[in-house]
């Protein structure tokens, strides 16, 4: 498809925030008095209430860290 590592990284990270996104809705269903789906705003997944330090570090930031030191890396391995 493409040699630019920085693709794979953007796509990377997509699937880290995305997966952390989740999470915090079911956060944000666990909260509500009726713990359905339908009681959530739209953007439920969004809401800063219902994220945690650990989410944003340990599961967001570091893989994303590291997936940006490998396309880095392969970026000038390649040339």
């Amino acid at each position: 498809m493409t040699k630019d590592p920085f693709i794979g990284a953007i796509a990377g990270i997509f699937f880290f925030a995305g997966r952390e996104i989740s999470q915090t809705e079911y956060r944000n269903i666990e909260a509500s008095p009726s713990k359905l789906r339908k009681d959530m705003s739209v953007l439920g997944g969004f809401n800063p209430k219902y994220w945690t330090i650990k989410a944003l570090i340990a599961d967001l930031t570091i893989p994303s860290l590291i997936v940006i030191t490998i396309a880095i890396i392969l970026h000038y391995a390649i040339r």
